[in-house]
Formats: structure tokens, sequence, C-alpha cells
């Protein structure tokens, strides 16, 4: 008995463990979803900030929207193809994306560029659109007839001219006039949906698309439409259920109106395709576990982002001291290089003025040097040409006389040649009177220089006055030197 007791014992408390364990794991599972919910999920006004500049489409083309933004990566690259592409026509466009595995979605949008375009260029507001479509499609459509009422009440869809209005079970269902062409409008969400209920969170603005005219009267731009000859219709919506209703996409060029898509033969509600995903991450991780996504969440990322950033800043403030310290020592070195290289500097430059100063100084003296050999050559010229404008008598006399001299030499000789052949002559006839010849002679000659001595100055003047004369008188003696030498060699030789 006692060993039955105890083995109920111990039964009951391995039972109560469990009771407590399963409890506490549930509460901690619910406080965690709680926790994640608000979190993950986006509240009514982000989505009517996010689907404001869209929410007014047509039906068609925003089924298309939504089902595009939650593969993102295909979009890019539509993208890519459309702007490789531009000049082909959308035809044959369209032909060339169906090789592509891509999401019909995602194709039929390669016709509507500046659609396509905003989507590429915003990828955060596309993914948070995917994101939220994927996480609550019922919340999505409500959101977008909530603001179709709200645009609505404003009398703006009154001035939608190419798209029909019509409301059915209090939901509004925009379509096309002509139903094989597609018209995209462009409007500003701040003006069409009247008052703005959400003051912290204003609607999503876009500029303008290019080419776009708006009409005299209207909120509303537009341009040319789209013709439809490729798959467009095979999306719908199903407002009374809130979700996205897709057929075959396979032949689906005609227009057909949303309750035959609804209710067509093989139609059903739309599957998100992760493999079209690419890799992409979720948002929220109940999606993630939903489509056995192995990558972490976008929300996940972001609360470890968020962690680290908490960390680092709480090792910042923890080490703030021990940078403060490290910034004043290198505060310090810097200020003590700074002032040793201003020292070093202030030495450079007085070196450099000592070694100017010192070179002009020696510049200076060697010019005084320069200039005082300068004035004593001055000096020695000036008083060479002094000494030189002091005898340019005697020089001229010197240089007057050897031309003056043998004139009257050659007289003198004349004279002399003259006297010897008269004392030749009389020598020969008297011979007695040779003494008194010579005598004579050397008195006449005695007398000549005399005169030569007497009056340089006379005869230079005349010399220098008529010398066209003395010329003529040195002539006249030569011929008669000549004739006499002549007549002394004629005599002689007889």
């Amino acid at each position: 008995m006692k060993i039955h007791t105890r083995q109920n014992r111990t039964w009951g408390i391995i039972a109560l463990c469990m009771i407590l364990t399963l409890t506490l794991f549930a509460t901690l599972s619910k406080a965690q979803a709680e926790s994640n919910g608000p979190e993950a999920s986006f509240s009514e006004a982000e989505l009517a900030q996010m689907l404001a500049p869209i929410a007014l489409y047509p039906d068609s083309l925003l089924t298309h929207i939504l089902i595009a933004s939650t593969y993102p990566l295909e979009i890019v690259q539509a993208k890519r193809l459309q702007s490789k592409n531009k000049l082909l026509p959308t035809e044959q466009l369209m032909e060339k994306a169906e090789d592509e595995d891509w999401d019909p979605s995602v194709t039929a949008l390669l016709a509507f560029p500046t659609v396509l375009d905003k989507l590429s260029e915003d990828l955060e507001w596309t993914q948070d659109l995917g994101d939220a479509f994927l996480q609550d499609e019922e919340r999505m459509l409500a959101s977008i007839q909530t603001l179709r009422h709200q645009a609505d009440e404003a009398n703006s869809l009154a001035e939608m001219e190419n798209m029909s209005v019509s409301r059915v079970d209090n939901q509004i269902i925009i379509e096309p006039v002509q139903k094989e062409i597609v018209y995209v409008p462009y409007y500003d969400p701040r003006v069409v949906y009247g008052h703005w209920a959400w003051y912290n969170y204003p609607p999503v603005y876009w500029a303008p698309y290019p080419y776009y005219v708006r009409p005299p009267y209207g909120h509303f731009y537009w341009h040319s439409g789209v013709h439809i000859s490729f798959n467009y219709y095979f999306s719908a919506f199903h407002w009374h259920k809130r979700h996205v209703v897709v057929v075959h996409h396979k032949n689906a060029r005609h227009y057909r109106h949303h309750g035959r898509i609804v209710t067509s033969h093989g139609a059903q509600r739309w599957q998100h395709k992760p493999a079209h995903r690419r890799g992409v991450a979720y948002r929220s991780p109940a999606v993630k576990h939903r489509y056995q996504s192995h990558r972490p969440s976008t929300l996940y990322s972001k609360q470890v982002r968020q962690a680290d950033r908490h960390a680092i800043k709480h090792s910042s403030t923890s080490n703030k001291l021990h940078s403060k310290s490290i910034h004043t020592t290198r505060a310090t070195r810097v200020n003590n290089l700074s002032h040793y290289n201003k020292q070093i500097a202030k030495q450079r430059e007085q070196k450099f003025a000592n070694q100017m100063h010192h070179k002009r100084n020696m510049q200076v003296s060697d010019r005084r040097v320069n200039k005082h050999k300068v004035g004593n050559n001055h000096a020695q010229t000036q008083q060479r040409l002094k000494q030189a404008s002091s005898k340019p008598s005697h020089y001229n006399r010197v240089q007057t006389k050897p031309s003056q001299k043998p004139t009257h030499k050659t007289h003198n000789n004349l004279n002399s040649q003259q006297n010897k052949a008269s004392r030749y002559n009389q020598v020969s006839q008297k011979p007695t009177h040779k003494a008194h010849n010579n005598l004579n002679s050397q008195q006449n000659k005695a007398s000549h220089y005399n005169r030569v001595q007497t009056k340089p100055t006379q005869m230079r003047s005349s010399a220098q006055s008529h010398p066209k004369v003395h010329n003529q008188k040195n002539a006249h003696h030569k011929s008669n030197s000549q004739r006499s030498n002549g007549r002394s060699h004629t005599k002689q030789r007889d």
C-alpha cells in the first residue's frame, strides 16, 4: 500500500508540472503573438496612406498592381526589359516577355509604362504594399472601398470621364468606358479625397506623369489609353468576400465583366507563389511561416538591427569617458606638435631672412666697390683725355714735320745739287774758287735751316692753306732736280 501511494504521488507531481509548463508556454506564445501582432500588421492610417495614389484606378489594373507588388524583384526585371526595348510596339514587347518566367500580372504591367516606373522607382512603397496585401487581403480591399467612398462624397468620381463608376451592394466598381481601351488616371490624393482623416499619415504623392493633360474642369489628368490585344482580363475583385479571383491567363484578351470572372468555370481565389518572390524576405513572421520561407523576416531583421544599434549606443556611453581621455591626449599631442611645427617654421623663416639680409649686404658692398672702380676708371679716362687734349699741337707738329721736312729736304737737296753742279762746273772751270763756293753753300744751308726753325708755323699754315701750290712747287723742284741730274750725268759721261 505504501509503495502504491508513493507512485501515485509521483505521478501526480509529474502531471502537475506538465500542466504548469503547458500553461506557461501558452501564455508566453500568446504574449509573443500579441507583441508581434501590432508591429507586423499595418494600421488603417498606413493602409490609406499607401493606397491613396492607386485606389481610384480601374479594377482590372488595380488587381494586377496588388498581385505584382508581391513580386518586387520581377517588377525590376520587367522595367529593365521595357527600358531596353522602348521602341518596340506593345504586342511585340508582350510576346518577348512571355519567354520570361514571370507572373502573368507582372507581364501585363509592361503595357503601362507610367505604372511600372512608379513601382520600380519606389521599391520600399511597392514592398510594403505587397506585404500588406499578403498579410491581410480583406483589410486591403476594405481600405480601397473606404477611399472610394470618401472620393465619392467629395464629388470627385463624377469627373472621371474615361471611366464608368457603378455601385453594387454599396461597393464602388470602376471600369473603362471603352472595354478594350484602359486609361490610367493621374490625380492629386491631397485634393481628390477631400478632408483627410489621418493628419499624421499624409497620402503618398507622386509627381504628375509626363505628357498627361487635364481637362478644363476636374482633378484628373489623362493620356492616351492602352489598347488591349494581349492577355489582360484574367483577374477581378470579389468585393463581397473581399479577395481577388483569377482564371487561366491564356486567351484572356477580350474584356470580361468582373462578375463573369468570379462566376466563370475554373475561377479560384488567387494564391501567392513563393517561387516568383525570388528570395525576397517577407515582412511578418506569420507570412514567413505560412509560405515556409527559410529567410528571416524583414521585421526580425529590423529588430536585430535595432538591438545592435542599442548595444552600440550602450557601449558608446560606457566608453565615453575613455574616448574623452583619448581625445584629450590626442588633442594635447596635436597641440604640442602644432606648437613644435610653428617654432620650426619660425626658425626657418628667421634663417631665411638672415640669409636674404646677408645677400643684400653683399650685393650693396659689391655695388659700392664696382662704383668706386668705375669712378677711378672714369677719372683716369678723364685725365687721359685731358692730356690728349693738351697735346694736340705737339702731336700735329710731330705729324706735320715729317710731311714738311721731306719737302724742305728735297728743296735743300735740289739746292745742294744745283750748288754741287755749279761748284763742279766752277771747279772744272775755276778750281781756285772751290773753298769760296763751299763756304757759300754752307752759309746758304745755315740760313735755310734757320729760316725753317724760326718759321715752322708759317710753313705749316702755308702748306695747309695752299696744298695744291705746294704740291706744284714740289713737282717743279722734282722736275728741275731731274733735269739737273740728267745734265750732270751727261757731263760726267762726256
